[in-house]
């Protein structure tokens, strides 16, 4: 199997890899909402997962293909999202899940980048405040990592985010929707160590 990224961060390693690994994982069933499960409570409809240090016994999984993975480690556990941009603009990353693990550091791994999403004019209605668009002749392009960012910072001033310099588009070790319209997906793993 394919394990294109990792990285490691300060509680555990996050790794990408381009098919379903061969282990006991822990996963939601993603809908592109915004909504957080308790591990406890899988199988069920959720983008996100939180689970405390102490009953953190299996990796944690979040399917992409374009889509941010976002790991939140805090103080009490550990929360990881599936975030598009409809989850941005919905409000996935202000659930009042997160304040509860006492949030310290945020790490995005392989996503669409700027250089490959393109938006049209009128995507700028689902962020109106962001400063992330720009303009290259005639078309539109959005950041979503500066935007996930600029949401978390906002509420955690002293949050530490990091994001992995790969673009998902751009590099075809990735399953990319936007790329190749495919149904593939990249797992993205949050392995507690």
């Amino acid at each position: 199997m394919d394990i294109p990224f990792q990285e490691n961060l300060n509680n555990g390693r996050f790794e990408t890899w381009t098919s379903k690994p061969q282990m006991a994982i822990k996963e939601s069933i993603q809908v592109h909402g915004i909504d957080i499960a308790s591990v406890e409570t899988l199988p069920c409809e959720a983008d996100g997962l939180i689970v405390s240090w102490e009953e953190f016994d299996q990796p944690l999984a979040i399917k992409t293909a374009d889509c941010l993975p976002i790991v939140i480690e805090g103080e009490k556990g550990v929360i990881f999202l599936h975030a598009g941009w409809r989850g941005l603009a919905n409000g996935i990353l202000k659930r009042p899940e997160i304040p509860l693990i006492n949030p310290l550091r945020v790490f995005i791994g392989p996503s669409i980048h700027e250089c490959c999403f393109e938006v049209s004019p009128d995507f700028k209605e689902n962020f109106p405040d962001s400063p992330f668009f720009r303009k290259d002749g005639e078309k539109y392009f959005f950041n979503l990592q500066e935007e996930a960012k600029r949401q978390l910072k906002e509420i955690f001033p002293s949050l530490l985010v990091n994001y992995a310099p790969i673009c998902t588009s751009c590099n075809k070790s990735f399953h990319s929707y936007r790329r190749d319209k495919t149904s593939q997906r990249n797992w993205n793993l949050y392995i507690k160590g």
